[in-house]
């Protein structure tokens, strides 16, 4: 899992392993701007989503590039919650809401990284 390609091909396979089969998840040429490994976007109304890395992450050992793979792909799971809950802006009040909203992300994360452990146990043992 050396170049985009090969990340391709690996998350293509990922996706199957997961049973998201009717997504379509691309890998971006472009890195993640944020200040971490990846991210994903997925889309609101299509059944597609965006994976996008950062440079470091070409650096690092095959099975911590599993872990986040497998780590990034759980968001998918999670999208649909996510609007549900960006649904209730402006509804529930601009306090509740911000705090809502805050727990949620929290705790998406932390369900994220306990599940990409085990997971990434499942996916491909090989970027071939």
């Amino acid at each position: 899992m050396d170049t985009l390609d090969e990340l391709q091909n690996y998350v293509n396979r990922s996706v199957n392993v997961m049973g998201l089969t009717q997504w379509s998840v691309k890998v971006s040429k472009h890195p993640t701007e944020e200040d971490n490994w990846a991210d994903i976007e997925v889309s609101d109304n299509l059944w597609s989503a965006t994976l996008r890395v950062s440079s470091d992450f070409w650096t690092l050992p095959f099975d911590e590039k599993r872990r986040i793979i497998a780590h990034e792909l759980l968001h998918v799971s999670y999208a649909g919650a996510e609007r549900v809950i960006e649904s209730l802006d402006g509804v529930i009040g601009t306090e509740a809401y911000a705090l809502l909203q805050n727990l949620y992300e929290i705790e998406v994360e932390r369900a994220a990284d306990h599940l990409s452990n085990v997971v990434a146990k499942l996916l491909p043992a090989s970027s071939t």
